[in-house]
């Protein structure tokens, strides 16, 4: 059960019992329903790193570094030299070719950064990965699959 369903449920029992006087059940309907309907509108739809991370991943299975370079930020390019690239294919190539799915975790705030954090299940392997990206601007500033 959610969170929020669960916190209007304790409500509604509440408000069956008569525990609470009229004005009061009224204002904690009121607060109670930001609770429940708040993350609908506050979550980010994550379009844009999602699409990042597809990027990313095709371009792991492709075997393609310029692709996997292009939509970075001069400083990534710069990092992720063609040997780190070939590293991280050899060790995933296979796995991500064979298919894969993710669920997105949540977004991580450190050092002036956000990190969106992606669960990635491989579809040959009960392994699985931790994907890490950074986007600013539009643009990839980092990225790892642990």
């Amino acid at each position: 059960m959610s969170r929020g369903l669960m916190t209007a449920k304790i409500a509604f029992n509440l408000l069956q019992k008569n525990i609470m006087k009229p004005f009061y059940s009224i204002a904690l309907i009121g607060l109670l329903s930001l609770f429940v309907v708040s993350p609908a509108f506050a979550e980010h739809d994550h379009k844009t790193e999602q699409a990042s991370l597809s990027q990313l991943m095709q371009a792991i299975s492709d075997n393609d570094y310029e692709a996997f370079v292009s939509n970075g930020t001069r400083q990534f390019k710069d990092n992720i030299t063609q040997q780190v690239f070939d590293a991280v294919t050899g060790q995933l190539g296979k796995l991500i070719r064979g298919g894969y799915t993710t669920e997105y975790l949540s977004d991580l705030y450190q050092g002036g950064n956000t990190f969106h954090l992606w669960k990635i299940s491989y579809a040959n392997s009960k392994e699985n990965s931790l994907a890490k990206l950074i986007v600013i601007n539009g643009k990839i500033a980092g990225f790892w699959l642990l």
